[in-house]
């Protein structure tokens, strides 16, 4: 049996993976971000490595449509997988960012970035997939 689309649960995961990033990389984090990053501010003006970066609003554009990608993948995932509980879809969530944050890590290892930006980035992408899992698994359509 083909699963169905809840796309209103493919909203909140797109509204909820939107409203961790604002915590994680806002509220928590921000600073062991910006740091790893070479990031500073100086008023409303950022700078990397001294130089002024532009502040526009495509990053987000772009990560808007990435999370809808994620959250229909994550879909699709638990329908092949059978996941049908918000536990195991949390689980399979889980697992798919955990393979994120490996490749996180060696990226980093690579770029020779501090750790403290592969544990920022790294635990976010594993709470963000846990969460999409959790929401699709649990929720679906009749």
């Amino acid at each position: 049996m083909e699963r169905k689309t809840n796309w209103l649960a493919i909203a909140v995961c797109v509204i909820g993976g939107m409203a961790i990033g604002f915590l994680w990389y806002g509220a928590l984090f921000n600073a062991a971000w910006m740091a790893g990053n070479g990031f500073t501010m100086e008023g409303e003006k950022m700078f990397k490595n001294g130089v002024e970066v532009p502040m526009t609003a495509t990053p987000m554009i772009f990560n808007t449509i990435a999370m809808l990608v994620y959250a229909l993948l994550v879909n699709w995932l638990l329908g092949r997988t059978g996941a049908n509980t918000w536990m195991e879809g949390a689980k399979i969530g889980g697992l798919i960012g955990l393979i994120m944050v490996i490749g996180i890590y060696i990226g980093n290892m690579f770029a020779m970035n501090p750790a403290s930006l592969t544990m920022v980035d790294g635990s976010y992408s594993f709470v963000l997939f846990a969460m999409m899992g959790a929401i699709l698994g649990g929720w679906q359509k009749k």
